[in-house]
């Protein structure tokens, strides 16, 4: 028999793989972090434990690549969150 009582949605746990709170503490990282560039950038989620960055500066774009190792590490030590990779597009605002 079916339970009449609605259900908790759990907001970390959907069927697309956003991670609201580890989306919610990149983004708190990235407005309070050293990087130059980081007033350039906005955050998208994360998405399977993979971190999205949107630029509109392929110079941007380079430079958190070159740097994704180092980033992600401090990610890890400052917020105890694992982030396997940072996926940083362009954003196309001509449309």
């Amino acid at each position: 028999m079916e339970s009449k009582e609605p259900t908790k949605i759990n907001a970390e746990r959907n069927n697309l793989g956003i991670s609201f709170d580890k989306s919610k503490k990149i983004e708190n990282y990235f407005s309070k972090n050293k990087y130059n560039w980081s007033r350039e950038i906005s955050i998208g989620p994360v998405l399977n434990n993979t971190a999205t960055i949107y630029t509109e500066s392929s110079r941007v774009k380079d430079l958190v690549q070159l740097e994704e190792q180092k980033i992600l590490i401090d990610i890890e030590k400052k917020l105890k969150i694992k982030i396997l990779s940072i996926d940083v597009q362009i954003l196309n605002n001509s449309q």
